[in-house]
């Protein structure tokens, strides 16, 4: 199963290292920005930019009053940024240790967000050069103090849950795999276990990911400019390629929106725009979705 690179379409315009991106009910898309705020395209391609965050903002979700939540890389903050441009700092530490990396968060029906911090040493290239399994998986409940429920991953990257939210996925970046935690009765979690290929390939270095109903689990491959999912028997079929990215520059993230969610709107690290076709089943319906 593979589509044409002709039959990606793109949105927006003027943005600068959109690695998050999150489609919202009325038909816009919010993406991050590496000016330190967030944007907003609209349904035309307008684009308008809100937030003044500072740092490096990297993934994103929204929650159900649509605050748009940040994992800033840059700055080691996780923030809760308003559409009028107001925001909190909701995380800057777990359990006394400082998290310098926030990478994704992630907001599930039972009100826990997931945060992955991709790794101790807050130069990233550095830690890309040279990894080590020093990532981890942060959780925050209930107004209780952010947790630790996983680490030693080796450059802890994007965050899904499956439909029933039964296991949390981590892409472990640096490994080329992906990772997935049974979630216990007590929001702890088990031991890891790897989720489909222990090796995704020469470039299959995994960083955005998120489920479609029919249970894929589509992985975006930014040293590949690829875009593909890992089917429920563990098998990787690749989706769309862009060798020369063209239009799908370094895909960081995806996310499902439009018409039954049967768009993928792709994070574009190297490109100033959302990249963005159509899938074969509907994206898993996220906290902020209403349908």
């Amino acid at each position: 199963m593979k589509i044409d690179l002709r039959d990606v379409k793109a949105i927006g315009g003027g943005l600068t290292r959109p690695e998050g991106v999150m489609a919202l009910d009325d038909g816009s898309v919010c993406t991050a920005d590496g000016y330190g705020r967030c944007s907003q395209i609209d349904p035309n391609g307008r684009t308008t930019f809100f937030g003044n965050l500072g740092g490096l903002p990297n993934g994103i979700c929204i929650d159900p009053d649509g605050n748009c939540i940040v994992a800033n890389i840059g700055n080691g903050e996780v923030q809760s940024l308003s559409f009028e441009g107001r925001h909190t700092v909701l995380m800057t530490e777990a359990q006394g240790k400082r998290m310098f990396t926030p990478n994704f968060p992630f907001l599930d029906f039972a009100g826990r967000l997931w945060v992955s911090n991709s790794t101790d040493n807050p130069d990233i290239d550095a830690s890309l050069q040279g990894p080590i399994p020093d990532g981890c998986l942060v959780l925050m409940e209930n107004n209780r103090p952010p947790r630790i429920v996983a680490d030693g991953i080796c450059f802890a990257n994007g965050v899904a849950l499956d439909a029933d939210e039964k296991f949390v996925y981590v892409a472990e970046t640096m490994k080329r795999r992906v990772l997935r935690f049974k979630i216990n009765a007590d929001n702890s979690v088990g031991q890891a276990e790897v989720y489909g290929p222990e090796f995704l390939g020469k470039l299959g270095f995994p960083d955005g990911i998120a489920f479609d109903e029919a249970g894929n689990l589509w992985v975006t491959f930014p040293a590949a400019n690829a875009v593909g999912f890992i089917n429920p028997p563990g098998l990787l079929e690749i989706y769309v390629e862009d060798p020369q990215g063209f239009v799908i520059n370094r895909p960081a993230n995806i996310c499902f929106g439009g018409k039954d969610r049967r768009t993928a709107y792709i994070g574009n690290l190297g490109g100033t725009n959302v990249p963005f076709f159509e899938v074969p089943h509907p994206g898993v319906r996220l906290v902020h979705q209403k349908r």
